[in-house]
């Protein structure tokens, strides 16, 4: 018995020390010690794991010195992070053992050396994607003043415009309880673009409910579902913070209702019109309340939304 603690203890000491080598990006002494490891305990879950995911990341780092389309700095950094996700949604899904701790060695190493490819990236340039990516590892990593200060930076450049923009700093200031200004940009950035916002980048709490409750409703992989989250978003009172519109915003919604109306009326195909129209009229609703506007204009949205989606109506305006 005592033997067994003594092997196990020994163990993990090894599977400890080959994590941290894994901080820094170091496999081959990392594989030296599993292998150690491994040979104490042939049946052991966690170092059957850790040896596998030791030989992912050790390919990876072949793959960025070998080939030529690895060698700027934005196509190393976003490699790193196409991997990483492939890594976790998939890869990971095989082992038999959970391996978070090692997982979380391996996501700061990939985010923190990702991160000094998109600096130097903008270094060599201004550059508001690789300030975009800067700011989404920064976010993994939990350095959230910088992420917000990377991603403002960004918004400086090109204005705010860019809903991935506006969606990655909603969600940063919702991961340090800013919830205020975290909802009006997340409802911002799906006004703006809905679809072109990665769903799978948004880490807050308070937006993964909210994608997961909507996930009970509707099929997650329908291109419409972004545009049914900024709506169920307001019905639903999660995002149920608005800002004031200007008179020339006012005008553009107006213009944009328009015109989807007209879109619809020859079919929907996709699905994705009827969504976006509804979430115009909620922001329209907004503006005629926050102007104390007289009701029948209220009322007259209403009905338009009945008209596009009357299960919805009924459920959640009657």
């Amino acid at each position: 018995m005592r033997e067994i603690k003594e092997q196990n203890s020994n163990i993990d000491k090894l599977i400890l020390r080959s994590y941290q080598f894994f901080e820094k990006g170091d496999f081959v002494d990392a594989q030296l010690l599993l292998d150690e490891a491994h040979a104490l305990d042939f049946e052991n879950l966690e170092v059957r794991a850790a040896l596998r995911a030791c030989g992912y990341w050790q390919q990876r780092m072949k793959s960025l010195e070998e080939l030529e389309e690895l060698s700027d700095n934005g196509p190393r950094g976003d490699y790193l992070r196409r991997q990483w996700r492939h890594f976790v949604d998939q890869y990971c899904a095989e082992f038999e053992y959970p391996f978070k701790e090692g997982k979380a060695y391996l996501q700061n190493w990939v985010h923190n050396l990702a991160l000094d490819y998109y600096r130097k990236q903008s270094k060599e340039s201004p550059n508001p994607e690789a300030l975009l990516q800067s700011g989404r590892c920064n976010k993994v990593l939990g350095r959230f003043e910088e992420c917000i200060a990377v991603l403002e930076e960004a918004i400086r450049l090109i204005g705010n415009t860019d809903s991935r923009l506006l969606a990655e700093l909603a969600d940063t200031y919702a991961l340090i309880g800013e919830s205020q200004p975290a909802k009006v940009l997340m409802r911002e950035a799906l006004y703006l673009d809905a679809r072109r916002i990665d769903l799978g980048e948004l880490i807050a709490p308070l937006f993964i409910r909210l994608i997961d409750r909507l996930e009970k409703e509707w099929d997650i992989n329908d291109p419409a579902f972004p545009e049914w989250l900024a709506v169920y978003g307001t019905i639903w009172g999660v995002l149920d913070v608005s800002r004031e519109l200007t008179p020339v915003e006012y005008g553009k919604l107006k213009q944009s209702i328009y015109a989807l109306k007209n879109e619809i009326s020859d079919g929907d195909k996709l699905g994705n019109l009827t969504p976006k129209l509804i979430n115009r009229y909620l922001r329209l609703i907004d503006h005629y309340q926050s102007n104390g506007l007289d009701r029948s204009l209220i009322d007259e949205a209403l009905i338009n939304i009945k008209l596009l989606a009357p299960s919805i109506y009924r459920q959640y305006f009657e």
